[in-house]
This record gives C-alpha cells, sequence and structure tokens, in this order.
C-alpha cells in the first residue's frame, strides 16, 4: 500500500518537475511552411523545448508563430510555488478521503494477493462508462490546479490527464489486493480512455465542441441498501443504476459559420447509455446478468457555461466550470429498449 502511494506521488511530481521546463507552442494554418523549410524547421526546434501534438483555440503563451512565420519566442510560465502547494494539498486531502471512503465501500478487511478478473458481465459492461467519467472528471480538477498554479494550458492539461489517469489506475491496483474484486484489464483501459479524451479535447479544437457528462439519480439499490455483494456498502460510485452517461455536441459550434445563430448557443444535443434492469435477480434471488442491459438514449443538454455568466470570483468561475461535466434533466427519447419519451430525464415522467 505504501509503496503505491509512493510510486503515485513521485510520478506526479516527475511530471510536475519534467513540464516546469516545458515551453508550449501554439500552430496555426501559416505554420505548415515549417515542414517545407527545413532550415527554419531546425531554428524552430531550437527554440522550442516541447512541441504538443495538438493546436488549441486560445493562444496563452508567447511563443506562437506570428503573421509574418518568425520564429517563436520563449516562453517560460512563471509558476507560483505557493499556489502550487495549496493546490497539491487540497488534491492530496481529497485523494485521502477518497480513498479511506473507498476502503470502507469496498476494500476493508478484502486483503489478498494481487489477481486480475475478466469482468465483462458485471453490470452489463454499463461500469466501463464510469470508469471513463472518473478519469475524465478528475483530469479536470488536476488541470485546474495546475492552471491555478501558473502552469499554460499545454502544461496544466496534460499533466491533469496524467495525474488522472495515475488516480484511475491506483484504485484499479487497490481492486486487484481485494477478495470480492480484482483488477480488471477493461476498467484499467477504460480509465486511461477518459483521460486521453480529457487531453484530446482540450488540445483539438474541433473536439471542444463534445463533453462527457454524468446524470444521476439514486437507484432503488442505493434506497434500499440491496447491493450485490452481500455485505457491501452501497456507495454513489457503484451505484450504476442510478447513472447514465452522455456524449453531448455543442451544435451551434459545429454548425458552419454562415449557420451560426440558428441553434441557441446554451443548448446542446445529447447522447446517453444508461443501466437497465441492473439490478436483477433469478428465482432463487441470484443475480441474473443474463437480465441486465444498457439503455441508449437521445436528449437536450445546457451548456451551462453560456447560461452562467462569467463571474469576477475564481472560484465561483471554477465551480461553473466544473457543473458543466454533469447532464441536468432534460427532455430525452430512450430509443432501445421499451422507446419512451422522458419529459425531464432521469426523473420517472414519461410518455408512452
Amino acid at each position: 500500500m505504501k509503496r503505491i502511494v509512493r510510486s503515485f506521488l513521485f510520478a506526479m511530481l516527475g511530471c510536475v518537475a519534467l513540464l516546469s521546463h516545458v515551453s508550449s507552442s501554439v500552430a496555426g494554418p501559416a505554420d505548415w511552411s515549417l515542414l517545407r523549410d527545413p532550415s527554419r524547421l531546425r531554428a524552430f526546434a531550437d527554440t522550442v523545448q516541447f512541441f504538443p501534438a495538438f493546436t488549441k483555440h486560445k493562444i496563452d503563451s508567447a511563443n506562437a508563430i506570428d503573421a509574418m512565420g518568425n520564429s517563436p519566442l520563449r516562453h517560460n510560465p512563471q509558476i507560483d510555488w505557493g499556489r502550487f502547494w495549496i493546490a497539491d494539498g487540497v488534491l492530496v486531502a481529497s485523494i485521502g478521503l477518497l480513498h479511506v471512503y473507498q476502503l470502507n465501500a469496498w476494500w476493508k478487511d478484502q486483503r489478498v494477493g494481487f489477481h486480475v478478473i475478466d469482468d465483462v458481465d458485471y453490470k452489463a459492461n454499463f461500469d466501463k462508462f464510469g470508469h471513463t467519467y472518473g478519469a475524465y472528471y478528475a483530469a479536470h480538477f488536476f488541470d485546474e490546479a495546475f492552471s491555478w498554479s501558473g502552469f499554460d494550458s499545454a502544461q496544466s492539461n496534460a499533466l491533469g490527464a496524467t495525474c488522472g489517469a495515475l488516480w484511475e489506475l491506483y484504485v484499479e491496483i487497490e481492486d486487484g489486493m481485494a477478495r470480492d474484486w480484482g483488477f480488471s484489464r477493461g476498467d484499467a483501459l477504460s480509465d486511461l480512455t477518459g483521460a486521453s479524451f480529457f487531453l484530446l479535447r482540450n488540445r483539438v479544437p474541433y473536439l471542444r465542441n463534445l463533453e462527457y457528462k454524468l446524470c444521476y439519480l439514486p437507484s432503488y439499490q442505493m434506497l434500499h441498501g440491496a447491493p450485490d455483494i452481500p455485505g457491501q456498502t452501497m456507495n454513489i460510485i457503484e451505484d450504476y443504476g442510478g447513472q447514465s452517461y452522455w456524449l453531448t455536441m455543442n451544435i451551434d459550434g459545429m454548425l458552419p459559420e454562415s449557420a451560426r445563430g440558428i441553434w441557441p448557443k446554451w443548448l446542446n444535443l445529447g447522447f446517453g447509455v444508461a443501466g437497465w434492469n441492473l439490478d436483477a435477480r433469478d428465482a432463487r434471488g441470484y443475480n441474473d446478468f443474463t437480465q441486465r442491459r444498457k439503455a441508449y438514449i437521445i436528449g437536450l443538454d445546457y451548456d451551462l457555461g453560456k447560461l452562467i455568466p462569467e463571474s469576477s470570483s475564481g472560484f465561483i468561475n471554477f465551480i461553473r466550470r466544473s457543473l458543466d461535466y454533469i447532464h441536468f434533466p432534460a427532455p430525452a427519447f430512450r430509443i432501445s429498449p421499451d422507446p419512451r419519451f422522458f419529459i425531464l430525464f432521469p426523473l420517472q415522467m414519461s410518455i408512452g
């Protein structure tokens, strides 16, 4: 356990040490001329310590190539180490609290040797969407912390994604040493997918039109304390029957320039997946995994960043950005199974 914690902290500090010396760069349409001019390309490589493989909307450093094609300037982010250690302390405390919560919910009195399992039938494999979201949302908080500390967006995005993936993989390793659980390769792959999507979304301009969100309403299992594994403590993280995950699209941002304004900027279109009958049991009262399925939904979604005005308070803006990772009740149509229109999904007000 101590070795795992030390490895996690050393990996995180190693990323900080590496990226604190990094210079990010922004490539625009005119930058492709670099590829046709070896001398300029060599000069460019000499002045830039780190070249991210992605572009971005917003220039946040001084080393963008100007319109005349001049070589970029060096950029040294001004790291506020006081803020860095404050943010680090908050993150470490939060991780500690989450560890205690998960320890009591899953791992208490479960310690065995590390083992690997194949859990494709568990919750109809719906839990993989939760693992993806866990790493994705964790990366957001790490990114916010590093950005507040003075790292530029290229660095904070990379650090956030790395730390989000490391945190989730740490949880998987703990699962691997719990008797009733085990290290799941599918879960680990989902963790890496979530962290990778966070990085891609924040570095590739067009992908900024996509967002991955969670919607939650406590399930019957949660409300009645009826876990799949006897003795297990029901918790929000494991309550997959009450969760749905949404890939939402900023329609206005995806329309051609001439069509902008036709679709409301604050209204997105989302494609969701939810659990269906995830607490199914057979006649003897045992878990019936054959009856557990995934439900597919299409619905509307709100862009809170456009609905809620930006504040002069940095903390309020942080809350505003963090809430945009949550899908709030909205009209939706469940495509399958049992097609049905919901006035405000996931509330059980439906037509059909």
